[in-house]
């Protein structure tokens, strides 16, 4: 089927029509569907049977940046690497990544699992819900994954061959651009920020110590071909059910899933537990606007530390016992092992500090910020981004353990009598 772009009407006609159709739903099932994208880049439908408990989620790759319309074309390409991706992580992670159904490369179609109990996690945490084992779970959704994709798993052959599949040369500009450049520079630039912040803008741009560490970081980023990322992990790709749901489905309790994988590429596994890092502490700092009681606030700051540690530590000790499996008798030297995880626990925080400025300042910004209601508190804490941001990057090569991170987080987010809530 030559590619066109899908209505809410024409992908009930594309979902009859597939031949996989009756692995997804009973024959001559009568269908409805539903558009619920909400994302930058493509569109989602839920194909659903009339009456009935089965349905599946379309996502189509537009070929333009949707947030931007048809003047920024970007390539569909995206839709393979979602779907190399999530094959690939549903076999290391099952039960975290939706169950691919077909992916359809002349359609830029990926049909795969619909996670309709589930909601978007940016939004609720914005409300301050609290999903419980939340880092646990991301965290041991990483070492599994990552360990699975890289040269501790795999022969040296079969992983370059792997790696060779997700050259997502568009999307690794993209972030390369909007990440590590782009909001670090006067020009050229997409950047967006409220005028309220041109002194902290004039003065990052002018801190060469600083553009000096997120060059060392952004070539990381560029050369490290560690394992396979998800490339784009986020609170707004991460989907749960809600913890305080009445239902007694067993769906219903907190499951967590990681969605959205077309960023999808071979890079520094510490990328990925920075961007997650970043997102939770953008979230702590936007609660002063979102939270005028000091106590609720500060519960809520402890929490998102909390599942930030956990993840780390939740990564480490998965990791350490994948080690375990290694391949090679050199990947299972204690000493290399510790070097080797420091490295990724450092370039972790200095990813999370990019992160942390890119979504202050720079294009692409994040609800946590941006719907604090009062301009004045907004601005607050988007200044308290960009502190906390170039804090990280600047330290993250000091920074030895996760007790150091913890303290420097503790005095960012004002919680220095919590310390005990979030240490174990």
């Amino acid at each position: 089927m030559p590619y066109h772009i899908l209505t809410r009407e024409s992908v009930l006609e594309y979902v009859r029509g597939h031949p996989l159709f009756d692995t997804a739903f009973n024959p001559g099932a009568a269908l409805e569907s539903e558009e619920i994208g909400d994302g930058n880049l493509n569109l989602v439908f839920r194909v659903l049977e009339r009456g009935g408990e089965r349905s599946v989620l379309v996502k189509q790759a537009l070929p333009y940046l949707r947030v931007a319309g048809e003047g920024w074309p970007l390539s569909k390409a995206r839709a393979g690497f979602e779907a190399r991706a999530l094959e690939q992580q549903h076999r290391a992670a099952p039960g975290r990544v939706p169950r691919p159904v077909w992916f359809d490369e002349e359609m830029a179609v990926n049909a795969m699992e619909d996670l309709h109990f589930h909601t978007v996690m940016r939004a609720p945490m914005v409300a301050r819900v609290q999903f419980p084992e939340l880092g646990y779970t991301v965290g041991r959704f990483l070492a599994n994954t990552l360990f699975a994709t890289s040269d501790f798993a795999l022969p040296s052959a079969e992983k370059k061959r792997l790696s060779a599949q997700f050259l997502n040369l568009e999307l690794c500009e993209l972030s390369e651009a909007l990440i590590f450049t782009e909001p670090f520079y006067v020009a050229p630039s997409r950047n967006r920020y409220s005028p309220a912040l041109e002194l902290e803008v004039g003065q990052l741009h002018r801190d060469t110590e600083l553009r000096s560490r997120v060059a060392h970081l952004k070539y990381r980023f560029m050369t490290q071909a560690q394992a396979l990322l998800h490339g784009d992990l986020h609170t707004g790709s991460l989907m749960a059910t809600l913890p305080d749901t009445n239902q007694a489905d067993a769906r219903a309790q907190g499951d967590i899933r990681i969605i959205d994988p077309e960023f999808a590429f071979f890079g520094p596994m510490g990328f990925d537990v920075g961007l997650f890092m970043a997102n939770l502490l953008l979230n702590a700092v936007a609660q002063g606007g979102h939270a005028p009681d000091l106590l609720e606030r500060q519960n809520y700051r402890a929490y998102l530390l909390k599942q930030l540690l956990e993840c780390w530590r939740s990564f480490e000790s998965g990791f350490l016992t994948r080690f375990e499996t290694a391949r090679s008798p050199s990947w299972l030297e204690p000493e290399f092992q510790k070097s080797f995880l420091n490295s990724v626990f450092q370039d972790s925080v200095g990813f999370a500090g990019c992160e942390m400025i890119r979504r202050t300042i720079g294009f692409a910004h994040v609800l946590d910020l941006e719907s604090i209601p009062d301009p004045l508190e907004r601005v607050k804490a988007e200044r308290g981004a960009l502190e906390l941001g170039r804090a990280l990057i600047r330290s993250h090569q000091k920074i030895e353990s996760i007790r150091a991170l913890e303290r420097i987080l503790l005095e960012h987010l004002s919680l220095e009598h919590s310390a005990h809530e979030v240490s174990p």
